[in-house]
């Protein structure tokens, strides 16, 4: 056989690898409303961009029938490529042969992804889609790869590159397990499922691991797609606000964005009564460039608000209590949330802003048995080992615990600023007020009027008009100027360094 000869042997078989699965599976996978892996993979990256590696991976023989079924390649697609000009590798779980279901050949591919993905520095996107594992590979060889060699993998990979889960269909047992150590997964509505245990009815009639649930009560989902596509669209756009490792920074994306544009409109957005709620993710809106705000986790813990945003075209992370649901309370939830993005952001040196506008932490019987204490614990813990830009802004009110939650300098805070209707304090003036003079409003003739009279000279008397005394907060400013003050405090804080402590690594409450 000629050298032409073996290229176009070569190149047959390539052809025919890239088809994947017979034209039925096919029909069923797009009957079920769901892209092929090939299919997702050609929509992710760039045009031209994909280069696949072990392609032509043999599976291991099993001496069992289903050497007879089995594919080279092992029904998992890995290469590199690009989406939108930066590098990326990817890995894709094809359930058009055998259901994509994970075998010894397949968890290597994926382990060794991970690794080249390691190496070259560049984000790791994982595209899951598969029927569990292959019994037939863990029977006769059960010492080789399984899912406990990829998640070893990706805690190596934690905090060096991004990694990104697309649960895209069933994803079940150790597979939910290792989707979850990613930094931030995608599910899609109506055709993914992650679950520990087997898809079965839920008490309330619901699929097991369905991604609504997911989305709302588990906090597990961190972006809800409506279908493939829409799923896809979201990584590319969540891609543009990541660096492509621990050690770099992120794109600046240029746009015709001033940075000295003024924003009064949030004079009229925000009353100055604490207890009246607004529109918080209007206000981020208002003041980042454009108003391109990615959101995470937008229905879970909506008592606090996390995403990312840009000002003067680089990349920041936003932290902030949504005033429209629990009054902005944090709760054990959102304080998970919050320590979740702050964890991220300080990995890969994002500056983060917090948006504070709290009553502190939900004083409730329920939270206090959840571990309210604990988990208010891990909030102080991640605000204060971060080494990134930290920018508080005090909106109108922080009180008590609120201020261990969205840090002032003495936990790590490099710069708070302020609205001139903040009220930074234990608690509200109404609250401090019921219980300083209990007494004297009890004994008056006319308590309410009393109250009144007590409310007015506590406010005067320096506790809350003369806030600009505290050191919490470095300057106040004109809500109009928001967006100004932080460009500016950011500018100041760019090459911000923070030498890493001796020890092996910190143990956070969790």
């Amino acid at each position: 056989m000629n050298f032409e000869n073996k290229i176009q042997q070569i190149e047959s078989l390539r052809n025919k690898l890239i088809q994947g699965g017979s034209e039925s599976a096919q029909n069923i996978q797009h009957k079920a409303g769901k892209l092929t892996a090939r299919e997702r993979v050609d929509q992710l990256l760039d045009p031209g961009s994909f280069s696949e590696v072990e392609l032509f991976s043999k599976p291991i023989d099993t001496g069992l029938a289903i050497d007879k079924k089995t594919q080279r390649g092992d029904g998992l697609i890995a290469g590199y490529g690009t989406v939108k000009g930066r590098s990326v590798c990817v890995w894709a779980q094809d359930a058009t042969v055998l259901g994509g279901r994970f075998g010894i050949t397949h968890g290597a591919k994926m382990v060794r992804l991970l690794e080249r993905a390691i190496k070259a520095k560049i984000p790791c996107i994982g595209l899951i889609d598969s029927n569990g594992l292959k019994a037939e590979d863990l029977i006769t060889t059960p010492s080789n790869y399984n899912y406990d060699a990829f998640m070893q993998m990706q805690t190596r990979a934690s905090g060096l590159i991004p990694q990104i889960s697309l649960v895209m269909g069933p994803c079940v047992g150790a597979a939910a397990v290792s989707a979850l150590l990613a930094d931030y997964v995608f599910m899609v509505k109506n055709t993914s499922y992650l679950c520990v245990g087997m898809e079965t009815a839920g008490d309330e009639g619901f699929k097991l691991g369905n991604a609504a649930d997911h989305d709302r009560k588990s906090g597990c989902c961190d972006f809800l797609a409506q279908d493939d596509q829409d799923c896809l669209a979201k990584v590319k756009t969540l891609l543009e606000f990541l660096p492509l490792n621990y050690n770099a920074k992120s794109d600046s994306i240029a746009n015709d964005d001033s940075a000295d544009r003024e924003v009064p409109e949030l004079v009229d957005l925000v009353p100055v009564d604490s207890r009246k709620p607004y529109n918080l993710r209007k206000l981020i809106k208002i003041v980042i460039d454009n108003g391109n705000f990615f959101e995470i986790k937008k229905n879970w813990a909506a008592n606090l608000i996390v995403g990312f945003g840009r000002l003067a075209e680089r990349t920041v992370g936003i932290i902030g209590n949504n005033s429209m649901v629990k009054g902005g309370c944090m709760d054990v939830d959102a304080a998970d949330k919050l320590c979740r993005m702050v964890r991220f952001c300080d990995a890969f040196n994002i500056p983060i802003i917090y948006l504070a506008d709290t009553p502190a932490f939900l004083p409730s019987i329920k939270q206090e048995r959840k571990g309210i204490i604990r988990h208010g614990a891990k909030t102080v813990f991640a605000n204060s080992v971060t080494t990134v830009p930290q920018i508080q802004l005090y909106i109108r009110k922080c009180y008590s615990g609120g201020n261990l939650a969205m840090p002032g300098n003495n936990l790590g805070g490099d710069f708070g600023i302020a609205w001139p209707i903040t009220e930074l304090m234990l608690m509200h003036p109404e609250g401090a007020v019921s219980i300083i003079y209990r007494k004297e409003i009890a004994k008056a003739k006319n308590p309410r009027e009393e109250f009144k009279k007590r409310l007015d000279e506590f406010k005067t008397a320096g506790a809350v008009e003369n806030l600009w005394e505290a050191m919490t907060v470095q300057d106040f400013i004109h809500p109009k100027n928001t967006r100004i003050k932080m460009i500016e405090i950011l500018r100041y804080l760019q090459d911000k360094s923070v030498e890493s402590h001796w020890n092996r690594h910190d143990n956070m409450p969790l």
